[in-house]
């Protein structure tokens, strides 16, 4: 199917502050939840683990309903879309805030929202890159990454002090505020496209979801039931899946890819008859596209899963209330602020260095910060020792961030950059459920058997593998769904009050080599993204 011209499109001033917000908005009200959630834990009567795979999930949906929501933009016109999306998306937030049940909250929260957010996530992208063209565009590109960035900022830090004063329900109040904004701001965002008067792809929609949700929901799922020795059964209304010795995770994993093959046949089927398909997958064929798609995916991996586990591990560590974690993980985002004003700043200037060796240097930087963060980590730090590491890394994310998005579409047309930002979008949200489920799971798993070990050796006792890995799942199970205060009455039952004494500092000691261990993988991950960006081309070239 050929692609159609792009249009040409005339945004004016209010416009482009809609887009701004709308991404400011989705930025504070995911990094909202990690300050709120102790106060959600208690009042709600839920547990750690169930917030963060209410994260997970949020992130699954949005994926997973991204090639649906771009086929409904191009029936109805995105901006009709948008609008849509946006009512939704505030209705889900005041029903976020009014929850009165934990099940009440995830509905609203992960399911409503978000699907609600997925075509508010490519919106501001997709219609910044008709309006713009060159350094303009470069610059409008700049000032939405500040959109999020910033909205990230507030939701930790603003959210986290009303939260603190008023209740983790007043935290979404300025999320409101913005919502109105955007409301009023954006009723007349111009026209992208000509709207294409063919039946919708629902099959290749249903097929796209069940696919890129049961990767998802797997690897979400696989510190709980275990990446391939299930830790415990996997069952519906009685029914054990599978009824044999193997993970819900492996099964659930090959699931989601055999659908994403059926989805690329059928959307190959769909192109050829009739021209009507969710994505174009020749697209996936332009290795520069590829390369920095799974590049910025990687960078999001790491900083999404290493914050997550920062706001996990210090009030542990130090200890901090919730605000007081969201200030000490503050220097990591404000360095990446001045780094993106200072480049739009001085982005006018004729460029002396081409665009690939400036994400070099930002991967370099993001790898030596995480490095230096990893011998810092002791259950003696403080707020002060992490500083220099969390500046270093924020202005690598910072350089990296402010040019991978525009190597990425060095070799894409402009009229398939939204066919692209369908593809791009989802990856990354793929990226903060991989960060957060795969380093949080890393860090709970090693955590838990650094307090297995070190109460056996103060017990003086000796288990065997199998129990050691017992205890260790118990521990697990309950850190992952039990408060504070049920995991210390638990724990008090079965051990001594000589070892209940020494284990605040047996825990801290646990939480710093389990945060070693993931800030390890989280570098080795880095690695991996640096080599991959060496294949990006070294100049961006603006294609009609």
């Amino acid at each position: 199917m050929a692609a159609s011209p792009a249009p040409s499109i005339t945004l004016d001033r209010k416009d482009f502050w809609a887009l701004w917000l709308t991404l400011f908005l989705l930025a504070y009200n995911v990094s909202v939840i990690p300050p709120i959630m102790p106060l959600l834990v208690r009042q709600l009567d839920t547990s750690i683990g169930y917030i963060q795979g209410a994260l997970v999930l949020f992130s699954l949906v949005t994926a997973s309903f991204a090639p649906t929501s771009e086929n409904l933009c191009r029936f109805y016109r995105r901006e009709r879309v948008f609008l849509t999306g946006l009512i939704l998306y505030g209705i889900g937030t005041i029903a976020m805030a009014l929850s009165p049940s934990i099940g009440f909250w995830v509905v609203s929260f992960a399911l409503w929202t978000g699907l609600a957010a997925t075509p508010l996530v490519s919106a501001p992208w997709t219609i910044i890159d008709f309006a713009y063209d060159g350094k303009t565009e470069e610059k409008a590109t700049l000032a939405l990454i500040l959109a999020s960035v910033l909205g990230g900022l507030s939701g930790a830090i603003l959210g986290g002090l009303i939260a603190s004063h008023f209740g983790w329900r007043w935290a979404f109040a300025p999320s409101l505020f913005v919502f109105l904004l955007i409301l009023i701001l954006g009723r007349t965002l111009p026209s992208t496209a000509v709207p294409r008067k063919v039946p919708l792809d629902w099959v290749g929609g249903l097929i796209s979801f069940l696919g890129f949700g049961s990767i998802l929901l797997g690897l979400s799922l696989s510190g709980e039931y275990g990446w391939w020795t299930p830790k415990q059964t996997f069952s519906i209304v009685g029914v054990v899946i599978p009824p044999f010795a193997l993970s819900i995770v492996p099964l659930l994993i090959a699931v989601g890819v055999i659908c994403l093959g059926f989805f690329a046949v059928w959307e190959r089927q769909q192109d050829r008859s009739n021209g009507l398909s969710l994505l174009r997958i020749g697209l996936l064929r332009n290795i520069v596209f590829v390369d920095g798609l799974l590049t910025a995916t990687l960078h999001t991996l790491i900083t999404s899963g290493v914050q997550f586990n920062l706001y996990q591990t210090l009030p542990i560590l130090l200890p901090l209330n919730p605000f007081q974690t969201a200030l000490a993980v503050l220097p990591y985002t404000l360095t990446m602020v001045v780094v993106i004003v200072v480049l739009l700043k001085y982005l006018s200037v004729d460029d002396q260095l081409p665009p690939k060796y400036i994400v070099y240097f930002g991967l370099a930087l993001l790898t030596f910060g995480l490095s230096s963060l990893y011998f810092v980590i002791t259950p003696t730090m403080t707020t002060l020792s992490i500083l220099p590491s969390l500046m270093v890394m924020g202005m690598g994310s910072g350089l990296f961030l402010a040019y991978i998005g525009t190597l990425t579409y060095a070799t894409v047309s402009r009229s398939d950059k939204p066919e692209g930002r369908g593809i791009y979008n989802p990856f990354q949200q793929l990226g903060n459920s991989l960060g957060r489920g795969i380093l949080g799971t890393i860090l709970v798993t090693s955590a838990a058997a650094g307090v297995v070990d070190r109460v056996v050796k103060k017990m003086e006792v000796s288990l065997s593998v199998t129990q050691r890995q017992d205890a260790i799942s118990t521990l697990q199970e309950m850190i992952q769904t039990f408060s504070k205060e049920e995991r210390r009455t638990a724990i008090a039952k079965i051990l001594p009050d000589s070892v209940m004494e020494q284990l605040p500092a047996i825990s801290r000691s646990a939480a710093a080599e389990g945060l070693q261990t993931a800030l390890l993988i989280a570098i080795i991950v880095s690695i991996i993204c640096f080599l991959l960006s060496t294949q990006l081309p070294k100049q961006v070239r603006h294609r009609i």
